[in-house]
């Protein structure tokens, strides 16, 4: 049976970051999600200064 510090939901742009800053300060860390994984993530919809002014 394997034993874990932290079991972390979800494994988008947050629980990956938290996943790995726990796992680099020695916490034994589980991320699961409900998708399989290589799975199609579209980008997050972000604007940038300059493609608000074209």
């Amino acid at each position: 049976m394997n034993f874990f510090d932290v079991i972390i939901c979800g494994a988008g742009p947050a629980g990956s970051t938290c996943g790995r800053i726990l796992a680099t300060k020695g916490l034994k860390v589980l991320i699961v999600d409900k998708e399989k994984f290589p799975r199609y993530k579209p980008c997050a919809g972000g604007l940038t200064g300059r493609s608000l002014q074209e």
